[in-house]
């Protein structure tokens, strides 16, 4: 397993493959197979070796992953019914283990399934299961990002807003800065939403503080062009411009293409 499982980590798919198809009668090979073929953009090919693998009736974790990752597959290829199916079994099989990290596991996967599917309330019941179950800031955090989101799409702003704040401040204490800037940022969109702008600002001028700090010029300069969205939306076009002129000099020295491409469509937009 280990050589299959070295392929997968090294982006060698195609040698995972390789390695996996002269295990035939080993589940583990199997689901090494699938996760390869996966990530190949196999999608049929990868749901047959998930099967494979379950039908060796492997035991504890190996069949709850085979059951999770045969879910991912089916929901990629936007076969939610199946997906849903294999979560569930996922989360019995987890329950039955008394295994809490793999019961709050299945219950947002089976949230992010329903939630693309459009079925908010339920998807909003999944993830509120999983985060009874959260053992750490990380993993709140990453519920109460969920649930933020959902709580959007059933255009409760004000719940919207309570949990991304949650998120967000537990992510500031615990998660890599990227996670915390990407989810300051949603918290100021979710402020413009209901057109608090007083928040939004300070949302803003936060997290230009903490990436500058962090030396995270790729998020100052992306906070720097949505403030000045936001600055627009208030009439306020000389704040807007500076912060746009900020973002282009970091854009300029880090020669980052997808800022490079962010600022080109806002000028375009307000030439």
């Amino acid at each position: 397993m280990e050589s299959c499982d070295s392929a997968l980590q090294n982006r060698q798919f195609s040698q995972a493959v390789n390695i996996a198809e002269k295990y035939p009668a080993q589940a583990g090979f199997w689901l090494c197979k699938g996760r390869a073929q996966s990530a190949l953009n196999q999608a049929a090919d990868a749901e047959q070796s998930f099967k494979k693998a379950i039908g060796l009736k492997p035991q504890g974790l190996d069949l709850i992953s085979a059951y999770m990752l045969l879910g991912n597959v089916q929901q990629q290829s936007k076969n939610t019914a199946a997906a849903l199916e294999s979560y569930q079994q996922a989360l019995k099989l987890s329950e039955q283990q008394n295994m809490r990290r793999y019961v709050r596991i299945a219950h947002n996967l089976i949230g992010e399934a329903l939630f693309e599917n459009a079925q908010y309330t339920e998807s909003l019941q999944a993830f509120q299961a999983g985060e009874k179950l959260a053992l750490n800031d990380d993993e709140r955090a990453d519920s109460y990002v969920h649930e933020a989101l959902t709580f959007q799409q059933l255009q409760q702003l004000d719940q919207a807003i309570e949990y991304q704040l949650k998120g967000v401040m537990m992510l500031r204490k615990s998660a890599e800065p990227q996670y915390y800037a990407d989810a300051s940022l949603v918290l100021a969109r979710l402020f413009i939403a209901k057109k608090d702008f007083v928040s939004a600002d300070k949302t803003y001028q936060r997290l230009m503080e903490y990436t500058q700090e962090n030396g995270g010029s790729f998020y100052e300069a992306k906070t720097a062009i949505e403030w000045a969205e936001a600055k627009r939306l208030q009439n306020d076009t000389a704040g807007a411009e500076r912060l746009l002129a900020q973002a282009e000099n970091i854009s300029h020295k880090i020669q980052d293409p997808e800022l490079t491409a962010i600022l080109a469509k806002v000028r375009a937009a307000n030439p």
